[in-house]
């Protein structure tokens, strides 16, 4: 199935460069704190992303990964920033003011002469990976100075720079591991590890997020080290969790797996752990809540659940495995939603949108961003699904809620094109039905398709029915409608159309009702969109629904699994009306 994405964008490097040099002055007039180190940390993974980006356009240029003249003044950059990360850190968050004129000197200069393709990395977007937790597995390490390390870009080379501080090896090298996602190959020139190839003595550490479904990547750069003569005995495996790769991993892979000495990123409660001096998720909450006697209750992974619903049958299904961390923080009867929204650029801009949508009357009110988790006045209320309104209340609400959206929410953000989504629809269908299916939807999509993609939003991606709360005096807040359009997916941002689409699949509306939510939001709304995004839409879900369904087993596995079963009724159902 078709599910997962990533969303590019082409900008000016020389651009990105003058933005990261205004966000180190800024940091001259912090205080130290949570909120000077999230700074730090954002210009961090600001200048890790642009310096990435110039690395590939090196590779796009040459063909062959080189550590070219850019490529090292932008690895000692990062090393210096990464040091001064590591010294906000250490210190618990008391280092205050500007940073070492070093990395600023060096960010000036950096050679950006170039477009660039840039785009937020996963980890730091989406699944809670901080880079500090990579300082602490490479302190306990045992490696040193005479270290090689090398990144796997993108998010790789920001985090070897971490590691390269931690250890006072010098600046990374980066490759970029290319073909097939489950069999990658590294195309690199030796002379980058030169210095290290021949010093018995010398080791190798190579640092990403991984693994992930194959272990591809990481396998790619020790098969290119054997091959240059480097044993396994010498290679070091910086990965960010302890699982082994994924379904996908070939015998070669996971025998590599086995045979490299492996150095796991700290999860997230032990990089900032009650046991350190350095102060804790609890305390960034308090502070920002003022609010010192507060407990953190998680309620990642579903557990949410056991808050808004008295009995387990009715629970909603869980994709468990994707879904960000969050947390319930109390004060005595005072509650916040405290959940993971995505560090530097990527969380400050979710809070400015849950602000929108707050000061609109859509959304619980913001306290404030905590080092990449969002802090939110918990919502009261009954989930729709167990308190649904009349059918003219659901109507009015999405009119109103779609309407403001579509206004206040525009955006030049990429999103999947609408080939891309045809693709997708296509796909997941022949996977779920077969074939014939498939073709008929493929030609049906030749005759309907619109020649141009309209106005992209910020949609809300999500309006199942578990998504909304109605209060005590049948007011509708809508929650977690932030991330949706910036998930890990294929959607990204799109026309409203789809979204009411999506709301017309999940409500089950006539074609009378969607004909009164249009003239209700009173724009130009495109049927012919509409129409475009129904099956795109149920072929997604049905996609993502089942994907979920197979890492799962037991009761969630069933509620999983009958949630894709919805959705494929609905493609045969559309499948059987829509004339090819």
């Amino acid at each position: 199935m078709i599910v997962y994405g990533d969303h590019k964008r082409t900008e000016s490097a020389q651009q990105l460069r003058e933005a990261a040099i205004e966000m180190a002055e800024r940091l001259d007039r912090m205080p130290d704190g949570i909120r000077r180190h999230a700074a730090l940390v954002g210009l961090f993974i600001s200048v890790s992303e642009l310096v990435q980006a110039l690395a590939d356009v090196d590779f796009e240029t040459s063909g062959v990964d080189i550590n070219s003249p850019r490529q090292q003044q932008g690895a000692k950059l990062l090393v210096g920033l990464a040091a001064e990360v590591a010294k906000s850190w250490r210190s618990g968050f008391a280092a205050g003011g500007g940073i070492d004129p070093g990395p600023r000197q060096v960010l000036a200069g950096l050679d950006c002469k170039a477009k660039v393709l840039t785009g937020s990395a996963e980890g730091y977007a989406h699944y809670a990976l901080y880079p500090e937790s990579y300082l602490g597995a490479a302190q306990e390490s045992g490696l040193d100075a005479n270290t090689c390390v090398i990144g796997i870009r993108s998010i790789g080379l920001g985090l070897a720079a971490m590691v390269a501080a931690a250890i006072g090896a010098p600046a990374p090298i980066s490759v970029r591991p290319i073909g097939h996602p489950f069999h990658r190959r590294v195309n690199a020139d030796p002379r980058s590890i030169a210095a290290w190839r021949h010093n018995l003595a010398a080791r190798f550490a190579i640092v990403d997020e991984g693994p992930g479904l194959s272990g591809s990547s990481m396998h790619a750069v020790v098969k290119w080290l054997g091959e240059l003569g480097i044993g396994f005995h010498r290679i070091h495996l910086f990965p960010s969790h302890s699982g082994d790769p994924g379904a996908e991993a070939s015998q070669e892979v996971r025998e590599t797996w086995a045979r490299c000495r492996k150095h796991v990123a700290m999860a997230f409660e032990r990089t900032f752990s009650e046991s350190w001096r350095i102060p804790t998720l609890r305390a960034w909450v308090a502070e920002a809540v003022g609010s010192p006697e507060l407990s953190l209750t998680e309620i990642s992974g579903g557990a949410w659940r056991t808050v808004h619903y008295a009995d387990e049958e009715r629970w909603p299904p869980s994709p468990r495995r994707t879904e960000r961390r969050k947390f319930l923080a109390s004060a005595g009867r005072d509650r916040w939603l405290v959940k993971f929204v995505g560090l530097g650029e990527s969380g400050q801009r979710k809070e400015r949108t849950a602000t929108m949508l707050h000061e609109a009357g859509f959304g619980p009110q913001v306290v404030g961003l905590c080092h990449g988790f969002l802090v939110e006045r918990w919502a009261d209320g009954i989930t729709l699904d167990q308190a649904l309104p009349s059918r003219e209340r659901l109507l009015a609400e999405f009119t109103r809620y779609l309407a403001w959206r579509a206004i206040n929410l525009r955006t030049c953000e990429p999103g999947a094109s609408l080939l891309a989504l045809a693709e997708m629809a296509v796909h997941n269908t022949s996977e779920a039905l077969g074939e014939n299916p498939a073709a008929k939807l493929r030609n049906w999509f030749s005759k309907r398709t619109p020649a141009h993609v309209r106005q992209r939003v910020e949609i809300d991606g999500k309006l199942h029915a578990w998504e909304f709360l109605v209060g005590s005096e049948g007011t509708v807040v809508k929650t977690d409608a932030v991330d949706h359009c910036r998930g890990h997916d294929l959607i990204g941002c799109q026309p409203i159309e789809w979204d009411i689409a999506g709301a017309l699949v999940e409500y089950g509306l006539s074609d009378g009702d969607v004909a009164t939510l249009i003239d209700g939001m009173r724009l130009d709304i495109d049927d012919g969109h509409i129409d475009f995004f129904e099956p795109c839409y149920l072929a997604f879900q049905l996609g993502l629904w089942s994907m979920a369904a197979q890492s799962e087993n037991g009761r969630e596995k069933a509620r999983l699994s009958a949630t894709a079963n919805r959705y494929e009724r609905g493609l045969i159902r559309f499948m059987e009306k829509c004339k090819a």
